[in-house]
């Protein structure tokens, strides 16, 4: 029986390894029981979060004008992306190992392409879970929420008055942050395939 892929798959140009659907959850613990794997989780969840973050907060509340509490960007950014840090890393979980059996799949013969193929899937898949994400930021973390006074107290200045900020439909909102999301996660999935390329040691061919 061939070894589950883990995460070094998307790196080796041994033949592909794809788990059947009866065998996902035990392939799933498998592709995590790999210190690579639970390494690139941190990393590809730091890069897509932080990285990703500070994209998305230009983009949101300056490029957009949505705005935010009277706290400083460094602030806002950091607030925001540790917010998509926490919700997100469990999603990255599931797709990052799904990203790699979809990229085998797709390329068994070509070896070379599977790290873009990995990072197309996935970044294209996290987008998708992150078109709500607009909704989720005004709920929890967003301008007069519970969250965004208690940090105001703290670090910003709640006596500063609040400047008027453009109001999207949720619609709106949604289709915004996905149609900007496609192409920079796709981005940051390729930087993060090339840290990981660079810090995880590849593994040798299997000889045919």
């Amino acid at each position: 029986m061939s070894p589950s892929p883990t995460i070094r798959t998307i790196f080796d140009l041994s033949p592909a390894t794809r788990p059947s659907l009866r065998a996902l959850p035990r392939s799933l613990v498998a592709f995590y029981r790999d210190p690579a794997s639970q390494f690139a989780l941190l990393v590809t969840a730091v890069v897509m979060c932080y990285v990703g973050g500070a994209a998305m907060f230009w983009f949101h509340a300056i490029y957009l004008d949505e705005g935010g509490p009277a706290i400083s960007w460094v602030v806002h950014w950091l607030l925001d992306s540790s917010f998509a840090f926490v919700a997100l890393t469990p999603a990255l979980a599931l797709i990052l190992p799904f990203s790699v059996w979809a990229a085998r799949a797709l390329a068994p013969a070509s070896a070379h392409l599977i790290p873009w193929l990995y990072a197309a899937v996935a970044g294209t898949m996290f987008a998708l879970v992150t078109t709500p994400g607009p909704i989720a930021h005004d709920l929890i973390v967003g301008r007069g929420t519970w969250v965004a006074n208690r940090v105001t107290d703290l670090v910003g200045d709640p006596s500063a008055p609040l400047t008027p900020v453009a109001d999207y439909p949720p619609l709106a909102a949604m289709s915004q942050q996905l149609g900007a999301g496609v192409p920079l996660y796709i981005a940051l999935m390729a930087l993060s395939v090339i840290l990981l390329r660079t810090l995880i040691p590849r593994p040798n061919p299997t000889p045919p």
